[in-house]
């Protein structure tokens, strides 16, 4: 009886995208970049990066992210992230019910982004407009 109250207990406080995912999310970024990138996403700083790159962001507030992306001869557009249900949130319901997936709700877990891969272009930056000669 005391291993049968133990195993419902552990199914019961299952959380399974927060144990299956974690609390961040994997984006990859590539591009035809040949010089090294810096790239700002809400969980960490990567800096001189070569494409192809995988990155990390938080779940939390994961729609309206945004990815900064910076070189010294190109400007580049902000990645923005949208997200989706995580399939894994409905395994709460058969495995570890409401408490299981309050816990995904409250780690966001219950996200995931829409788009994981992102092709990325960059404009040229204008050399005389930094050395502030006017033509």
């Amino acid at each position: 009886m005391y291993k049968s109250i133990l195993l419902s207990a552990c199914v019961m406080l299952t959380s399974c995208a927060t144990i299956v995912t974690g609390t961040k999310a994997k984006i990859s970024i590539d591009g035809d970049i040949n010089e090294p990138l810096t790239i700002v996403t809400s969980y960490k700083t990567y800096r001189n990066q070569e494409l192809p790159v995988i990155v990390e962001v938080k779940r939390k507030k994961l729609d309206g992210q945004r990815i900064k992306l910076t070189s010294e001869s190109y400007e580049y557009r902000d990645i923005l992230l949208r997200k989706s249900i995580n399939s894994w949130t409905f395994g709460n319901l058969i495995l570890g019910g409401l408490v299981g997936w309050s816990i995904d709700l409250i780690t966001n877990c219950v996200s995931t982004p829409a788009q994981d891969n992102f092709f990325i272009e960059g404009t040229p930056k204008n050399k005389s407009d930094e050395s502030g000669d006017e033509r």
